[in-house]
């Protein structure tokens, strides 16, 4: 029988990467061993760090490697950075529940943020050769996942009221010229909380999913 079910964490809190991230590891081997059948979001925000996806230049990083917490992670993509006011959403989903592709997958990662933005009045769409989604030439939101033996891990990034000064001490996502850009650029008003609660109703249309908590 096919599972849509997902256990769902939003923490308030401003959370540390290598947390989450033991976190997601955690619920992925649990699906791939079959200790567990349930699929597992997050929602949230990370203390400011810099993570690099498998095959990232070290060049790309602009800054010491002990001046900032930088992890090196299981995701494909660049250099990207995560810090307050930028809403990261992580999916560890058993895609043999789903469709086994990972272009299927990523379509229907640039598909919700599309719609998440555009429920705030806020014209993106996906660039031709690029990963995320942009606004003309500027980047809003990053994506990276990886995948093993069909269960994902990792997910994507808006920015939505960030510090983008952040994003200069890399190439970010390894594009010479990269501009990053906020929600808050083209929508004064916009409240993280209020992107968060559209977010997760969007992924639990587009994946029928029934969330429990834990």
């Amino acid at each position: 029988m096919i599972n849509r079910t997902s256990i769902i964490k939003q923490p308030d809190k401003i959370s540390f990467f290598e947390d989450v991230y033991k976190l997601q590891k955690g619920y992925q081997n649990a699906l791939i061993s079959g200790e567990s059948n349930m699929n597992f979001i997050w929602l949230g925000e990370h203390q400011l760090c810099y993570t690099l996806g498998r095959g990232s230049k070290m060049s790309n990083l602009l800054f010491p490697l002990d001046e900032q917490d930088v992890f090196k992670i299981d995701r494909g993509g660049e250099v990207t950075c995560h810090m307050p006011g930028q809403l990261v959403t992580y999916l560890v989903l058993d895609l043999n529940n789903f469709n086994k592709d990972l272009n299927w997958y990523l379509r229907k990662i640039e598909k919700i943020i599309i719609n998440v933005l555009g429920s705030f009045n806020i014209d993106c769409s996906t660039k031709d050769g690029f990963t995320g989604i942009w606004i003309g030439e500027k980047k809003i939101s990053s994506i990276g996942i990886g995948c093993k033996r069909w269960v994902t891990i990792h997910g994507f990034s808006i920015n939505v009221n960030c510090q983008l000064k952040n994003f200069n001490k890399i190439v970010p996502c390894g594009i010479d010229g990269c501009q990053m850009v906020n929600m808050s650029d083209y929508n004064k008003n916009v409240d993280i909380k209020e992107v968060k609660k559209i977010v997760k109703k969007i992924i639990q249309e587009e994946f029928n999913f029934d969330f429990v908590s834990e």
